[in-house]
C-alpha cells in the first residue's frame, strides 16, 4: 500500500503550475517557508542496481530559528499548492539532527533518519539462541531503532540466520536479510522501517519521470507517485 493521500492531492497533483510546499517540525516548534532557506534529502535505494542495501537518508538544511537543538527531531511534511488551492500536509521523513551551526540566527543543519542506529554492533545476549527467525531478528533490530516495521514489510516466515559472531552491525544484518529476500531496506516518509522487494516495488518508490526518461523534481527531491 502507498502513502494515503487526499482527493485533493490527486487532482493537484496532475494540474499545470501545481507546486510543493515544505515544513519542519523541529522539537515540536513548526517552521515553514517563512523561515527555511533551502533544504535538500540524499537518500537512493542502491548505489548501483543490486539487493542487500540499507539505505540512510540525510538532510542538509539551512532556516532561521532562536534555538536548535543538538540531536534534535526533524519532522519534514510536504504539501501541494495551486492558486488558491492547498493539500493536506503529508511526513516526508523524521531524522535526527548530527551537526548544525549558526550565525546570524540562520542555522546550517546536517541530521540523518534513523538507519543511521543501525551502524551500531549487534553483540546477541545469552537469551539469544540460533539459528534466530530472520523476523525475530528484524523485530529486535527495530525495538532497539525506536522505529515500528512498515506494514508494508514482508519476511518468510522460514528464513533463519546463523550467529554473526561480535563484529558486525545492526545494518549489515539487515542487508544480509534484505538480500535473502531479493530487496533493500529504507526508512519510509512515516519514519518506518520498509523493506523494498525489487521484484514488487511499491509505488511509493515509482519516480515520476518526464517524456525524456529524466527525473521530475520539487525543491532538488525525485517525486515518487503515490
Amino acid at each position: 500500500m502507498a502513502q494515503q493521500t487526499s482527493n485533493l492531492w490527486k487532482k493537484l497533483w496532475r494540474l499545470k503550475d501545481t507546486s510543493i510546499e515544505y515544513a519542519f517540525d523541529i522539537s515540536s516548534i513548526r517552521y515553514g517557508s517563512e523561515s527555511e532557506v533551502s533544504h535538500s534529502v540524499e537518500s537512493s535505494l542502491y548505489d548501483e542496481f543490486s539487493i542487500g542495501n540499507a539505505t540512510t537518508a540525510k538532510l542538509t538544511l539551512s532556516l532561521y530559528a532562536d534555538n536548535i537543538l543538538f540531536g534534535a527531531v526533524i519532522k519534514r511534511y510536504a504539501r501541494l499548492v495551486n492558486g488558491e488551492q492547498a493539500s493536506e500536509w503529508i511526513p516526508k521523513g523524521i531524522f535526527f539532527t548530527n551537526r548544525r551551526s549558526v550565525e546570524d540566527g540562520l542555522w546550517n543543519i546536517e541530521a540523518y533518519d534513523s538507519m543511521r542506529k543501525a551502524e551500531t554492533i549487534w553483540i546477541p545476549d545469552s537469551s539469544v539462541s540460533f539459528p534466530m527467525l530472520m523476523k525475530d531478528v528484524v523485530t529486535l533490530f527495530a525495538d532497539f531503532m525506536d522505529v515500528q516495521i512498515d506494514p508494508r514489510t514482508n519476511l518468510n516466515p522460514t528464513y533463519t540466520i546463523d550467529n554473526p559472531g561480535e563484529t558486525c552491525s545492526f545494518r549489515q544484518i539487515l542487508q544480509w536479510i534484505g538480500a535473502a529476500h531479493g530487496g533493500n531496506w529504507i526508512m519510509s516518509d512515516e519514519g518506518k522501517l520498509l523493506l523494498i522487494p525489487l521484484r514488487s516495488i511499491p509505488k511509493e518508490t515509482n519516480y515520476l519521470i518526464d517524456d525524456h526518461g529524466d527525473a521530475i523534481t520539487f525543491g532538488g527531491d525525485r517525486i515518487l507517485v503515490g
